[in-house]
């Protein structure tokens, strides 16, 4: 069996050397192995640092991209040049230890073909991580594991260990960090299996996180409308409905104590909030049905995706 252990970086020249290190010491257990950095258009030393190290270490490559696109489009690099039968994704400045390698790759069974390293499951936990991104990350992966289909506590970590059939069956599109749950749906759909074990996430030591709040969170709602739009349409076209029939009462009120006027404005506004109501009800519903066609789609690119590697 071979390992592949991806590393996407950016401006991680305070981390470079360490994280490959570490990885290194961990893997070197394994008869064969390799550890790809992809430098996702750093501009400080990250990439010089890492080709020296590659230079020394047949096990380590260095891929480089021109300009910054993102840890989704970083991953999907490394991904084409794996040649592992296992591949990890990991984070550059070892928020999860280097330890808990092992411990995915021992867990992918005859029956698991992902495993997460869940730091919200039961036995998992979280030190010095800053407040306001501990909430934002519990609430990420909250609200976009609530959209998936499978019961999953940690949606949006890149630490993950999968068998080699998982990413070649399936076509990622993402650039950002919402390629993590987007992995996890497409995966799900297709029906290969997921587990979760339980690893501590830490506070980064050095250098400062690239992880912007604002673009991540919009990333992540958009993803889980995508996912389940209901959780959109139906939001909106209840409250639409709400307000429509409590105008309705209102005016079923002005209507029994004799004071009802038919050219109130109001009488206007009822119907429309009731018929929109209805009309965005109707388009969740439809929207629900175009989504659940998704893991049909999902089939036939898997089907495609391994009869092109065939043919190569």
């Amino acid at each position: 069996m071979k390992v592949s252990v991806i590393i996407p970086m950016y401006n991680e020249e305070e981390n470079v050397l360490k994280t490959i290190h570490e990885v290194d010491i961990v893997l070197k257990s394994y008869e064969s192995y390799e550890i790809i950095a992809v430098d996702d258009g750093s501009f400080d030393r990250t990439f010089e640092l890492a080709s020296n190290v590659a230079s020394k270490n047949h096990n380590v490559q260095v891929l480089k991209h021109s300009s910054n696109s993102g840890m989704g489009k970083a991953l999907r690099t490394g991904i084409k040049k794996a040649e592992g039968d296992v591949i990890i994704t990991i984070d550059a400045d070892l928020s999860y230890d280097t330890c808990y390698i092992p411990k995915l790759i021992d867990a992918l069974d005859d029956e698991t073909d992902i495993v997460i390293g869940s730091q919200y499951m039961d036995g998992g936990k979280t030190e010095d991580i800053p407040r306001l991104r501990l909430f934002i990350s519990k609430m990420a992966n909250k609200i976009v594991g609530y959209a998936m289909a499978n019961n999953v506590s940690t949606v949006t970590g890149v630490f993950r260990a999968y068998r080699r059939e998982v990413l070649d069956s399936i076509e990622l599109d993402s650039n950002g960090t919402e390629i993590n749950p987007e992995i996890l749906s497409k995966a799900n759909a297709i029906g290969f299996s997921i587990k979760e074990v339980p690893v501590t996430l830490g506070g980064r030591k050095f250098g400062e996180s690239k992880v912007k709040i604002k673009s991540t969170t919009i990333s992540h709602l958009l993803f889980t409308f995508h996912e389940k739009p209901m959780m959109l349409f139906g939001a909106i076209g209840f409250i639409l409905l709400f307000i429509g029939l409590m105008s309705a009462l209102f005016l079923f009120y002005q209507y029994l104590i004799g004071n009802l006027d038919p050219t109130r404005p109001l009488m206007l506004f009822m119907v429309l909030m009731i018929l929109s109501g209805i009309q965005i009800l109707i388009f969740g519903f439809v929207a629900t049905q175009i989504s659940l066609l998704k893991r049909e789609v999902y089939i036939v690119q898997k089907e495609n995706k391994l009869l092109r590697k065939k043919l190569k």
